[in-house]
């Protein structure tokens, strides 16, 4: 990163008073400043014309504009930091979904909208243009589904488009999926709510809302982003209105809805026009006004032609100009105030990220990362096995940094688990100015599941602090909480999905692992997991879901420690391969060891069919797998599934133990009963997986015992109950053998 000062002269309106302790931003007109380029082409940075920070880190994302095939994003991780690190990507249809992106705005929930300065992608005479939604786990973006735009194949990474706004030139994030749009092409303000997006490469837009506000005038200024951004507490929206070289602000709690409007493009939930909204000019410019931001009564507005930065103050009735930076660098865009506190902006014609940087306050600490546990610095949606913390608590552990020019003697920290209570811890030490400290702070309980971290810092040296917004982080991580014991089952019973206990990670909706409830193993149908790889009418190929147990406790367990499960699965063609591993993971699925893996026939119990393939009462296999290279451990085991486009995948009956050596010369499986039909109105089956069964029972749901057989030496493997006698009801067989004993549910019905 270069760095080179300036002393910067700043230009005062007359008659104005600026009490510059009560905002960080204030110094940028009274300091000396530190330009620092933080990103080059090297990082591949061409053409930038926005950028945004995920929310409360210092994740930063840069939009290229690109060219016919479509913008790119530059992700530069712990910017500015010494440890900073950036990521190129470009998903395979952006050259639709990104073409030649205008602007791009965060949500807190991680997820991301962009705008694209284009007519159509299409025919000449189409308007089929508008802003596309994104997720920013870089698991999917850029990652998943993506093709050549190939017939049949879902549509890259996209979550959801809508397309009412061509030539669209800026956007700001309200609330949820809702975003405010600058649309170049009817030259007015619209308000756009996705409400529910399609996942990963779909397209039916059909959920969508949009209010267009037809007497809110903007105008398009070719190659030139016209930012915005909305204050949330107040719901103003300030606009750089590029072609009429001017800066307004709209009152969104204000304006009429109105009647429908027609939507050329695409099905609609709504669509309505909206008229007086309160409006106020702040300011009109001679040269070109392009970027903009908005933090704690400030605003600060980007010039594309001079390269200064005006900053103005928003908390009197009319935003009132303060002063000028005088940056030197034409050719600004895209314009923010980082988690940081500090004003970054991307200059498209150096292809350059810069920092600015005043001097340090005299009372200022802020916490520069949340080193434990591993959090993600969005919503507890994303895509991976890894889980960061197999406890049932937690002590975090955070780094400090003092970016005041006063020593740092004494700080407040609270953190907070999902919102909850806080959690408190006064730090005392002596930290010099740009010093930095490991901080452990006091553990709390948590429960399995996921969770958000936030911690905060204040009171700096017992002073307010000069720079509130470098005083949070924020993440989330999960957490694998209880620890099961062996034996071990899960039998898929509950109608609750995943079961206790258990995650489930997909991204698709349309073909998703679910709760199978009228489908069991040998014909029980008493509920198995299925997972879906043939519904959605777009080809899957690649998707991966993933299925994890809890924490299970191998450390009291002996040699012959055995997985065993039922799978059922028909290939929807010879040529079509769906996968099913099988992992296990000793560190919380940090790392994973594959100990099952088949695919197509091999996996196989039923033969291939076109149709989505339901197993009969024959049409499962029990499949088992050695953990003895996991004894002594606590283990998570991953069932993971790589779809093909091919047909349906069932499991059923998941169990582990292990049986003793002492005095048994050679090791018999586990037992796992089945019964079929189940639900019957007679004739009942009985089968162990182990081949054994030496004694049974037969007991009703007040434990009264109904039949006994004793089948000594005989050890068989296949016993026959006729219930055509027995009143309808429920029922329990217990069965027993060399290897133990099981008990299963049993259902008679009466026609």
């Amino acid at each position: 990163m270069e760095k080179f000062t300036k002393i910067i002269f700043f230009m005062m309106c007359c008659c104005t008073t600026i009490s510059f302790s009560q905002n960080f931003i204030d110094k940028y007109l009274i300091d000396p400043l530190v330009y620092t380029t933080v990103a080059t082409s090297a990082q591949g940075l061409n053409q930038p014309r926005d950028l945004d920070f995920k929310p409360n880190s210092m994740e930063l994302w840069v939009v290229n504009y690109g060219n016919t095939q479509g913008g790119t994003n530059v992700i530069i991780y712990n910017a500015g930091l010494p440890n900073q690190t950036s990521n190129y990507k470009k998903d395979s249809h952006s050259s639709h979904f990104m073409m030649y992106p205008s602007a791009i705005a965060f949500a807190e929930n991680g997820e991301w909208g962009s705008t694209s300065e284009i007519k159509n992608t299409a025919s000449p005479s189409s308007t089929f243009m508008g802003p596309a939604l994104w997720s920013a786990d870089t698991n999917i973006f850029a990652r998943v589904f993506q093709n050549n735009w190939q017939t049949g194949f879902p549509l890259g990474s996209h979550i959801d488009m809508l397309h009412q706004s061509p030539f669209a030139m800026g956007m700001a994030h309200e609330t949820g999926k809702t975003y405010w749009v600058s649309d170049g092409w009817n030259g007015n303000l619209c308000k756009y709510d996705f409400v529910m997006d399609h996942g990963p490469g779909y397209d039916n837009h059909s959920a969508g809302k949009i209010w267009r506000h037809t007497d809110i005038p903007i105008l398009r200024a070719v190659g030139i982003p016209g930012h915005m951004v909305m204050d949330k507490a107040t719901k103003w929206l300030y606009i750089v209105d590029a072609g009429n070289k001017k800066i307004f602000r709209v009152n969104t709690n204000t304006g009429t809805i109105g009647g429908n409007i027609s939507a050329p493009n695409e099905p609609l939930a709504s669509y309505k026009s909206v008229t007086g909204a309160t409006q106020q000019i702040i300011d009109t410019y001679s040269s070109q006004p392009c970027g903009i931001d908005y933090s704690n009564n400030r605003l600060i507005v980007g010039d594309y032609a001079t390269g200064d930065i005006k900053i103005y103050n928003t908390s009197a009735p009319t935003p009132t100009l303060m002063g000028t930076i005088v940056t030197g660098q034409p050719g600004i865009m895209g314009l923010k105030i980082g988690y940081d506190g500090k004003i970054w902006f991307v200059n498209k014609t150096l292809n350059q990220l810069v920092r600015i940087d005043p001097l340090p306050a005299p009372n200022d600490a802020s916490i520069m990362e949340i080193i434990s546990p591993l959090t993600i610095n969005f919503e507890s949606k994303y895509h991976s096995p890894a889980y960061n913390v197999c406890s049932n608590s937690i002590s975090p552990v955070i780094k400090i940094q003092n970016t005041g020019s006063n020593v740092l003697t004494s700080l407040n920290i609270n953190y907070t688990i999902d919102g909850g209570s806080l959690t408190a811890f006064s730090w005392s030490g002596s930290l010099t100015a740009g010093a930095s400290a490991t901080v452990s702070l006091p553990a709390v309980a948590i429960g399995d599941g996921v969770h958000k971290l936030a911690v905060y810092t204040s009171l700096p040296n017992g002073n307010t602090d000069d720079n509130p917004l470098n005083n949070i982080k924020e993440g989330s991580f999960r957490s694998k909480d209880a620890l099961t014991p062996l034996p071990f089952l899960e039998n898929f019973l509950s109608a609750t999905f995943p079961p206790a206990g258990w995650s489930y990670i997909g991204f698709n909706k349309f073909c998703a692992m679910s709760h199978m409830p009228n489908v069991g193993s040998y014909g029980t149908n008493d509920g198995c997991l299925k997972m879906n790889n043939i519904s959605g009418g777009v080809d899957i190929g690649g998707q991966t879901d993933y299925f994890l147990s809890p924490r299970i406790d191998l450390t009291k367990s002996g040699s012959g420690t055995k997985l065993e499960f039922d799978v059922a699965y028909a290939q929807y063609s010879s040529s079509t391969a769906d996968r099913l591993e099988v992992k296990v993971s000793t560190d919380c699925g940090v790392t994973w060891t594959t100990v099952y893996n088949q695919a197509g026939q091999p996996l196989s119990t039923a033969p291939a069919q076109l149709g989505s393939f339901v197993p009969s009462d024959l049409e499962w296999r029990t499949d088992t797998v050695s953990l003895d290279a996991f004894i002594g451990n606590e283990v998570i085991v991953l069932f993971n599934t790589t779809s093909d486009f091919g047909n349906n995948l069932y499991i059923d009956n998941i169990s582990i133990n292990y049986v003793s050596t002492v005095g048994v010369e050679e090791r018999k499986k586990s037992p796992t009963t089945v019964l079929f039909p189940n639900p019957s109105s007679g004739v009942v089956t009985v089968m162990n997986s182990s081949g054994q069964i030496k004694r049974l029972y037969v007991f009703d749901l007040l434990g009264v015992n109904i039949t006994e057989r004793v089948l000594l030496g005989l050890e068989k493997d296949k016993v026959l109950l006729n219930f055509s006698q027995e009143a309808a009801g429920t029922y329990f067989v217990k069965t027993e053998g060399d290897a133990g004993s099981t008990v299963k549910k049993l259902v008679i019905q009466k026609r």
